[in-house]
């Protein structure tokens, strides 16, 4: 039947109908861009994903640990690295694990400590002459504790103090390590694929 032939009021509804129906889909795409744009993610998430103001991927990860006992991250200590790796590592290799990225966190259950931590760890640069050493600075639940300038490829031990400041009356031990001299693989690779170091063990004691 031709258009001219529909009666009047069913033509107005009709086109009334197609008006609302055009309104919905417009609202709807309004809608989907509204969260494309900003979407209802967690704060790890944004960070890592859309805003990018990190390269270490916040997980729910935390390592059972008993003070006095040694960690290694080589290929030897793999399984009990990788409970307490939460983001920004490699997985453990015969010479220790990469970082990967700016910074990179551990993070592991304590007991009540009183007098602080003494913290010893081995770390060796990764260096690409010219550039020869890295720069590391070391936080303790979010509170600075260490800087370290690494140079050459033997590991070296590094010790500080975890001062009582820093533990509080928390039972996890987040350890943070951000690197100012990262090296990119190539000139073109994302900042998160930098490398800096490679840690080859962690101790715990507390003082």
């Amino acid at each position: 039947m031709p258009w001219s032939d529909i009666p009047a009021p069913y033509r107005r509804a009709a086109s009334l109908g197609g008006y609302a129906l055009a309104a919905v889909l417009a609202g709807s795409e309004i809608v989907i861009l509204a969260l494309a744009l900003n979407p209802n993610v967690n704060a790890d998430y944004r960070a890592f994903y859309i805003d990018q103001t990190t390269t270490c991927l916040n997980r729910d990860a935390t390592g059972s640990y008993t003070l006095g006992q040694t960690v290694s991250f080589r290929s030897d200590g793999a399984k009990r690295a990788a409970s307490i790796k939460v983001c920004g590592w490699s997985g453990s290799a015969g010479d220790g694990t990469h970082s990967l990225g700016e910074t990179s966190r551990l993070r592991v259950k304590i007991p009540p400590l009183r007098d602080g931590l003494m913290a010893t760890l081995q770390m060796a640069a990764v260096i690409r002459p010219p550039q020869i050493t890295q720069r590391v600075v070391i936080s303790v639940n979010g509170v600075r504790v260490h800087a370290e300038t690494l140079s050459g490829k033997e590991p070296r031990t590094v010790s500080f103090v975890v001062p009582p400041a820093a533990l509080g009356k928390a039972d996890t031990l987040e350890i943070a390590f951000d690197y100012l001299d990262g090296i990119p693989p190539t000139p073109a690779a994302s900042n998160i694929y930098k490398r800096s170091i490679k840690l080859v063990s962690l101790r715990l004691d507390a003082i």
